[in-house]
């Protein structure tokens, strides 16, 4: 097909090429938008990762403050107080992302410290069957998500993280529904690892 057979609606949708001539003016801007908005969504994800990078490098333990922490990171997703006035600050990256970062602040109010949460030798080292979900959540931090599964008559938290090479990973409790006790946790490939 050469160019000049090409109709002006030839790159529309099917529905876009029945419309008014103004609404089909306005298809190519529309598209343009949902791409703009989804490569948005994804710089703000990976500008999040970013911060947290820039600030491993960045905050030095007992020489910065929680807030200079936040004013790298943003508002953190949960606080615990900790036993003397001590507080460790969760950045879940979540529930899209595969990092939950949780920083330590003395009682002072002095950065002490960032480590990564989500990680195999995590779960398989802290977790225990019979663990309830508050627990785990202390643990751990926020999940990503919480499935029922009805024929099976579970519920299962879902924590996401990323394996060397790339390997996004589920770490899932397994939750006997009505009952606040882990009665087995598995690993499952992340749904982003197979698109479609």
């Amino acid at each position: 097909m050469s160019l000049s057979n090409l109709s002006s609606t030839a790159f529309l949708s099917p529905g876009e090429a029945d419309a008014p001539p103004l609404a089909r003016a306005a298809a190519p801007r529309r598209r343009l938008l949902r791409a703009t908005l989804a490569l948005a969504g994804s710089a703000g994800l990976m500008a999040l990762s970013g911060c947290d990078q820039l600030a491993q490098n960045k905050l030095v333990a007992g020489q910065h403050t929680e807030q200079d922490v936040r004013s790298l990171m943003g508002a953190p997703t949960m606080v615990w107080e900790v036993q003397g006035g001590a507080r460790q600050l969760d950045y879940v990256r979540g529930p899209q992302g595969f990092e939950t970062w949780r920083v330590d602040i003395s009682a002072d109010g002095r950065y002490q410290g960032m480590k990564q949460l989500l990680t195999a030798a995590q779960f398989k080292s802290l977790a225990e069957v019979g663990m309830t979900e508050a627990q785990l959540v202390r643990l751990f931090s926020r999940p990503a998500e919480r499935q029922p599964y009805a024929l099976k008559n579970e519920v299962w938290l879902i924590w996401r993280f990323e394996e060397p090479g790339s390997v996004r990973r589920n770490f899932n409790a397994h939750f006997k529904d009505g009952i606040d006790r882990a009665v087995e946790f598995s690993f499952t490939d992340d749904k982003t690892m197979y698109p479609g």
